[in-house]
């Protein structure tokens, strides 16, 4: 079980990699899929708050890939994905200290 969430993350992280337009945003995702996989390994996540932040990591990628479909990342697609991080970030910090 442990594998398939991690190669889950695996694929989130690389799949923002073949673009290069947004740089602050690939960096963010990865640092927090570091982030839920540090607390998958060490135990302060459990299986489905792990999938439940895995879920979430692929919206946020989900949001990211729409933007950039056409090319240009437009300053309200980019606050639009910021945002989604932030709520990640902030759900990914109380699931490892509940």
């Amino acid at each position: 079980m442990k594998s398939i969430l991690i190669a889950a993350l695996a694929l989130v992280v690389t799949s923002g990699a073949s673009f290069a337009g947004t740089p602050l945003i690939d960096a963010r995702q990865n640092a927090q899929s570091d982030r839920i996989y540090n607390g998958a390994v060490s135990g302060r996540l459990t299986y489905p708050e792990t999938q439940q932040l895995v879920r979430g990591q692929i919206h946020v990628q989900k949001l990211e890939n729409k933007a950039k479909a056409d090319g240009v990342v437009t300053p309200f697609e980019r606050a639009r994905i910021n945002v989604a991080q932030s709520v990640q970030g902030a759900r990914i910090f109380w699931k490892k200290h509940n």
